[in-house]
């Protein structure tokens, strides 16, 4: 297969999607993706289209039967390949928007795919920005995912907001970090999962108080 667009891997294409790793790998196990837009060399990766065209799949089936929604796909992806950019489009990267996004149907006056494609684009410049606000270096945290120019995990972070701590207290000990990190970093989290347990809040900061979340019931005599 000779093509020059980029595709990424299932967890990326997936938070494109708004779907998860099972719908992605569904689209390639069931043979519902167009070959085109996804490779199974060294685990799986999709074209970023292919993440939009599954986008459309799954949130209309409750619209139309599933052969009409492949059919949709199927046209799309042809008529995509025939274009001299194609590339741009595959990589949803440079689209212009007066392009045709709609396939006609028997009994349908008209498929646009258009709002999937602009929803897939803006998760996927979400990515873009958390690629620019998180970094990883070997020489750097043994390689952890750290805030560009810090040597602050993101994980440590992030582990200690799910553990309660309140974002202002944070902020008082790294003062550079703002929402657009914090989601950034949950961003690259998503499409680079990690394994294994968190970093535990007390060996981060233990100086940082937890806001309680717990819930104590009073006991219930028999």
């Amino acid at each position: 297969m000779n093509t020059s667009f980029h595709y990424v891997p299932t967890a990326e294409a997936a938070f494109i999607a708004g779907l998860s790793d099972r719908h992605m790998n569904r689209l390639v196990d069931e043979r519902i993706l167009p070959d085109v837009l996804f490779r199974g060399e060294d685990g799986r990766s999709f074209a970023r289209l292919g993440a939009a065209l599954a986008s459309f799949y799954f949130a209309t089936e409750d619209m139309f039967v599933a052969q009409f929604r492949q059919k949709v796909l199927r046209d799309l992806t042809t008529r995509i390949e025939a274009m001299p950019d194609k590339d741009h489009f595959f990589s949803l990267t440079c689209l212009p928007w007066n392009a045709d996004w709609h396939v006609d149907a028997p009994h349908v006056t008209r498929v646009d795919i258009v709002e999937f494609v602009q929803a897939a684009l803006e998760r996927t410049l979400q990515i873009e920005q958390a690629h620019a606000l998180v970094a990883t270096d070997p020489e750097v945290m043994g390689g952890q995912a750290v805030f560009t120019g810090t040597r602050l995990p993101i994980d440590n972070i992030l582990s200690s907001l799910d553990q309660g701590v309140e974002f202002p207290q944070i902020q008082m000990s790294y003062p550079f970090l703002t929402a657009m990190h914090i989601q950034s970093a949950r961003v690259y989290r998503r499409v680079h999962p990690k394994n294994g347990c968190p970093v535990k809040l007390s060996e981060a900061n233990p100086h940082w108080k937890v806001r309680s979340r717990s819930l104590v019931r009073p006991a219930v005599n028999a």
